[in-house]
This record gives C-alpha cells, sequence and structure tokens, in this order.
C-alpha cells in the first residue's frame, strides 16, 4: 500500500473515536480497507483516551459533567462525518497522485473539497463552542475549543507531512 494512504489513515484516527462506515462499502480498495480495519482495531482505545484527556484537561465538577459529555458526544458524532469526507478527499487525491493522473479538473475538484471542509469545520466548532457556553463557564468551553483544536492540528499536520504536494 503507498505510504501516503497508510500514514493518512493512521494519523487520522486520533482525530475522532470512531469511523462510522465499513471500509467495504466505501470502495476501497483491498489496501485502503486493510488499512481501514487497522484504524477500525485501535479506535476504541484511542477514542477512550481522548476522552479521558478531555476529562483532565477540563476537571469538570458534577453539574457541569452531566452537561458537557452530551455536547461532547455530539461533536465526537459531527466529527466522524468531516473525518469520513477527509479520507474519502486524500484517497481521491492520493489515487490520482499514484497514478500520475491529477489533472486540472481533479486538482480543482479536491481542493474545493478541501475548503468546503474546513469551513464546515470550523461552523461546527462554533456550533459546539456556543452550546458548550450555555452549559459549562465560558472558560471551560474555550479550554474545550482550545485543546480539541490543538489535537486536531496536530493530526492535521501529521496529515499534511505525509501528503506530496501536487504536480
Amino acid at each position: 500500500m503507498p505510504a501516503l494512504v497508510r500514514l493518512t489513515l493512521v494519523a487520522a484516527l486520533f482525530s475522532a473515536p470512531a469511523w462510522s462506515q465499513e471500509a467495504k462499502d466505501t470502495g476501497y480498495s483491498a489496501d485502503e480497507a486493510a488499512a481501514v480495519a487497522e484504524m477500525h482495531a485501535l479506535e476504541t482505545e484511542i477514542g477512550a483516551g481522548k476522552r479521558a484527556f478531555i476529562e483532565e484537561q477540563l476537571q469538570l465538577t458534577l453539574q457541569e459533567d452531566a452537561k458537557f459529555w452530551p455536547i461532547y458526544d455530539a461533536h465526537q458524532e459531527a466529527l466522524l462525518a468531516f473525518n469520513q469526507r477527509r479520507l474519502d478527499n486524500i484517497m481521491k487525491y492520493a489515487r490520482a497522485y499514484n497514478d500520475d493522473a491529477l489533472d486540472d479538473a481533479t486538482a480543482l475538484a479536491i481542493a474545493e473539497e478541501a475548503l468546503d471542509l474546513e469551513r464546515d469545520e470550523a461552523k461546527q466548532m462554533e456550533h459546539t463552542f456556543h452550546k458548550l457556553r450555555k452549559a459549562v463557564p465560558v472558560v471551560k468551553a474555550a479550554r474545550y475549543l482550545q485543546v480539541e483544536s490543538k489535537l486536531r492540528a496536530i493530526v492535521r499536520f501529521e496529515q499534511a507531512a505525509q501528503v506530496p504536494l501536487a504536480e
């Protein structure tokens, strides 16, 4: 399997709890499906680790805890859809790049999806923040925003480091 595909999939795993769609339903090649299966094997451990890390960073009271976690869980579910879109877009790019078939139309479609994804993810984070600031102290809502953003930035950096520039 091309290193681009494998490393990107593994790096993406930490950014959200689980991938909701089975690899066989996505049209992935056998190698791509194997990498997605590896992610499924690791997702429980990493998802629990992220939750524990967030819990440690926020130090919620019992009352805050009861209000925070349902919003957090809903946000993580939303991140699943973004992760799937990002994965699909990276796979599209990887296939074109590996086949030396990255033409202007494909590059445009990939770039536009990446930009749409950025906008949609920012809107989701804003939506989550506004819900959280009504449920927990604003400082803790802001801290969650920072922690989630930092975790995703780390993952995105790892992904970006593995994806070669368009030629």
